[in-house]
């Protein structure tokens, strides 16, 4: 089987390079050709436990090729997946500039029957969004060739990436005729050999569920720092209470460490775009915004400790952070700039 990952960024990436792993030809596009011209010489751009082995090898194999021409791959592909950024625009919408860019793209190249998947994450209505665009450029083309909507959102945690993928927990692949469905099937077997499940659904269920998955456990985070806080008032120890609740099967005990509010590059864009998606559309989504206020306000809650400890005089003073989750021979010491 065939396939291309256009967008070669964390996501893509680990797509294309398990893919390959799984024996699958693999066709990874993307525009920056400094970055390009790296993987192909084998320097990966981000680290990964496990990622480097498997490209290099796939690499060797000639299973994986890297380039910036879409062209290049098209021929004999069933699949191509957009694995692009969306970032926050302004009101905190996704911006989908790149998807539909890409989408452009692939509506100008095509000419064999193929499935359009996003693995990018974004709002219900992309997949139409996207098909329109391409079936305009084959308009233009005057050309009519059939062409199929999925959604294949990912679950990848930093530091387990590919793990995930290759045994995932779940996979969930949004479809709307048989044809996407047996191609789908076809290329996710070997990852359900051992029994984990794809869950198919239908396109819009399955680009909320990328978006309800990180609002659920940012809800968690949010919810354990507020009992936190709460803890800081009473005198209880919140490090008690997280163990106590964790034991309860119904809760269990991830994400419900307390910090300074969740950060990194998808639980915050998405919880703004499900916020905007449901105001979009008429409704408010209450819990989630009081999600959002809490964790902003988390996010000031060290620096408020510290200031209120030293009596609002923090002039010439140096504060260093002592990470104590690391291995001890790991610890990072270090001093942060003078505050003035």
């Amino acid at each position: 089987m065939r396939i291309i990952v256009i967008g070669s960024g964390y996501v893509g990436l680990v797509t294309g390079a398990c893919f390959a792993e799984s024996g699958v030809n693999v066709t990874c596009v993307d525009m920056n050709s400094e970055k390009i011209q790296k993987l192909k010489a084998g320097i990966i751009p981000i680290y990964e436990p496990g990622l480097e082995r498997i490209i290099l090898k796939n690499l060797d194999n000639n299973r994986l090729v890297f380039t910036t021409d879409i062209n290049e791959g098209i021929d004999g592909s069933e699949v191509i997946f957009i694995a692009v950024g969306t970032p926050s625009g302004e009101d905190g919408s996704a911006d989908l500039k790149h998807v539909l860019e890409v989408a452009k793209d692939i509506g100008r190249v095509i000419t064999n029957p193929i499935v359009i998947a996003t693995k990018s994450t974004v709002p219900v209505g992309t997949a139409e969004k996207i098909r329109k665009t391409v079936q305009n450029e084959l308009d233009k083309r005057n050309v009519s060739v059939p062409f199929y909507m999925a959604s294949n959102p990912e679950f990848l945690k930093e530091g387990a990436a590919i793990e995930d993928f290759l045994k995932p927990e779940r996979i969930i692949i949004g479809i709307d005729n048989d044809k996407t469905w047996e191609i789908m099937k076809r290329l996710y077997l070997p990852f359900v050999l051992n029994n984990h499940p794809i869950i198919f659904m239908d396109i819009a269920s399955a680009e909320i569920t990328k978006y309800a998955a990180n609002a659920m456990l940012a809800t968690r985070i949010s919810f354990i720092n507020e009992m936190a806080n709460l803890c800081d008032i009473l005198g209880a120890d919140i490090n008690h209470v997280r163990k106590g609740i964790g034991s309860d099967s119904r809760i269990g005990s991830k994400f419900i460490y307390p910090g300074t509010g969740y950060g990194g590059s998808c639980f915050p864009k998405d919880v703004k775009a499900i916020i905007k998606t449901a105001e979009e559309n008429g409704y408010e989504l209450n819990v989630i915004k009081a999600v959002e206020k809490a964790n902003d306000y988390q996010k000031n809650l060290i620096f408020n400790k510290i200031n209120k400890y030293f009596n609002n005089d923090l002039k010439n003073k140096i504060i260093s952070i002592w990470d104590y989750h690391l291995n001890p021979k790991q610890t990072i010491s270090g001093n942060l700039p003078r505050l003035s």
